[in-house]
């Protein structure tokens, strides 16, 4: 739990598996801070830097941030002691970062394995913590201007308090906006940075009651500013039961453009150069997104590059009718076409996987089950009541349609209205792509995908349906949620055509091919929620004229 590095990577490493996760929020949290919001910003602006205005570093809350931001090429050693009812735990490791010259980190941890935890999934959470603050170290900002207070002493001392910004803190450790830091500095030179929760809060199972990070820092003779120590006590509960943690961070050596090589620790030096040390590389870059590191690199965060979701979409429609064709038989003069209406439901369920192949494009494959029910309330003209007549008479048609309303039990000569329900099944398949734009806290998307439909106990796909939404949106940052509008259009073909497949009574196959009329386009309005790290849940509703929908989607990126 230290809150704004929030521990270097191996930091990770050194923390038993029931705080693993405990480590990785409260790290990302801090890193996160570092933007603020367009109303910071305006509060802000014309403000000249309070730290440069006393004569320290303009950098130092990044400082306290991410110890990423110290050098490109850094030692590090991290101690760590975990108590419980159960007894204490202790470990450490040290962690070896350079950086080529184009920003890429290359990341090694150096350990003794009886001086960690047996339970450690050591690299797995290290390449975690590590990618956050790789992706973050580099905000400009990283603190809330307009929440600074500072206090000038008599006797040289200077303390500063300040918020860091909550603009971009992921839903899992969005407490961090309670938070406060405070600076002490003596003489014009940096002493401590103290960070300090105003309340409790909770994180994935644990209940912190005090948490409490200490940074001690030394001045090179360059004058730059590096953390000389980092301090971290916290305790809370789990399951009821009291849990600490004490952390402690030391940076061993550093490069210095100006001085080279910098040993801030001999003995430690020594210690990490062992060759009896195991090492491991930590692999920090993704494959996808595409150009995804060059877009972290400016203080931008991307979503995890894959996902996978499952989808519930319930549809109504009204459907118009203009023209039907059975098995090549055109029924118009039979079903007056005009007359017949059908109320439709189609219930359709998927699963679809997708991957970032670039910041801003998405693609994505579904595969479901897609369940039609219906009820065509159809008009029947009378025509064999006209043909009876035409052929048999005035008096012998009437005779005839009385004679066979007596055996069939229905009036075949009279116009009458009756309902022909309908139950069908169907396996879908599809593909799809998103683009995606954003500015602050807007957003606008436009997704496009292509449908296929394969009736039940039948070989022959229909003809695909494209479907385009595009859509305007806005972020709400503290609630990691979005509500957006737009609208949806669906292809659909004013011509419904199908083989329902052989019929042994009919000794062929039942073909169909009927004239709809349909409103491509609708209205679509919606929100997402962004919960924890991994999951979202999407919503969204369409009215359009002839039909209306909503939609729930539950996904998980990794």
């Amino acid at each position: 739990m230290s809150y704004q590095e929030q521990f270097s990577p191996y930091q990770v490493a050194l923390s038993s598996a029931k705080w693993m996760t405990l480590f990785v929020g409260l790290s990302i949290g801090a890193d996160a801070m570092a933007e603020q919001t367009e109303e910071e910003f305006v509060a802000s602006a014309g403000k000249p830097n309070v730290f440069e205005q006393h004569g320290l570093p303009a950098n130092l809350p990044k400082l306290g941030l991410s110890s990423l931001s110290q050098s490109e090429h850094l030692l590090e050693l991290a101690t760590r002691r975990y108590e419980t009812e159960d007894g204490v735990e202790e470990s450490q490791a040290f962690l070896v970062q350079t950086t080529d010259t184009k920003g890429n980190i290359d990341l090694r941890i150096k350990y003794n394995p009886s001086e960690l935890d047996e339970h450690e999934d050591l690299v797995d959470r290290i390449e975690t913590l590590t990618r956050s603050q790789y992706r973050l170290k580099k905000y400009a900002q990283s603190y809330d201007r307009s929440s600074v207070q500072v206090d000038e002493q008599d006797n040289g001392q200077l303390v500063i308090s300040f918020n860091y910004s909550k603009f971009g803190l992921p839903q899992d450790i969005a407490y961090f906006r309670h938070m406060q830091v405070e600076v002490v500095a003596q003489d014009g030179e940096v002493e401590t940075m103290t960070v300090t929760n105003r309340e409790p809060f909770d994180l994935d199972g644990y209940r912190i009651n005090e948490y409490r990070q200490t940074l001690n820092f030394r001045t090179l003779e360059n004058g730059r500013v590096l953390m000389a120590q980092k301090v971290l006590d916290a305790k809370g509960t789990r399951k009821g039961k009291p849990v600490s943690l004490h952390l402690e961070v030391t940076p061993v050596a550093v490069y210095d453009d100006e001085l080279g090589t910098v040993v801030l620790d001999d003995p430690l030096l020594q210690k990490a150069s062992d060759p009896r040390l195991r090492e491991q590389t930590v692999k920090l870059h993704r494959v996808f997104p595409l150009m995804g590191d060059m877009v972290r690199r400016q203080g931008i965060d991307l979503p995890l590059p894959f996902g996978v979701s499952v989808s519930y979409r319930n549809q109504n429609m009204d459907v118009g009718f203009n023209d039907f064709d059975i098995m090549g038989a055109i029924l118009n003069d039979v079903i007056d076409p005009e007359a017949t209406f059908g109320d439709v439901n189609a219930e359709i369920l998927t699963v679809r996987g997708d991957v970032n192949i670039l910041p801003f494009w998405n693609v994505f494959g579904h595969v479901g089950k897609l369940n039609v029910t219906a009820d065509v309330d159809a008009q029947y003209t009378g025509l064999l009541g006209d043909v009876l007549e035409d052929n048999l008479g005035t008096i012998g048609g009437p005779m005839a349609c009385n004679y066979l309303e007596g055996q069939l039990g229905a009036n075949l000569c009279d116009p009458t209205r009756f309902n022909v329900p309908l139950d069908l099944n169907y396996t879908i398949a599809g593909v799809g792509t998103t683009l995606s734009v954003g500015y602050k806290q807007f957003f606008a998307s436009v997704t496009a995908s292509f449908t296929k439909t394969l009736f039940e106990n039948s070989d022959h796909w229909g003809d695909g349906v494209l479907t385009v939404q595009p859509m305007l949106g806005y972020q709400f940052a503290d609630a990691r949620a979005q509500v957006f509008i737009g609208a949806e259009y669906q292809d659909l073909d004013p011509r419904m055509t199908g083989n329902l497949g052989y019929i042994d009574a009919l000794g062929r196959d039942f073909t169909y091919d009927v004239g709809v009329e349909l409103n491509k386009w609708a209205g679509l309005i919606g929100f997402n929620k962004q919960i924890g790290k991994n999951f979202n849940l999407t919503a969204l509703y369409n009215l359009g004229e002839t039909r209306d929908s909503f939609t729930l989607n539950l996904g998980y990126r990794f």
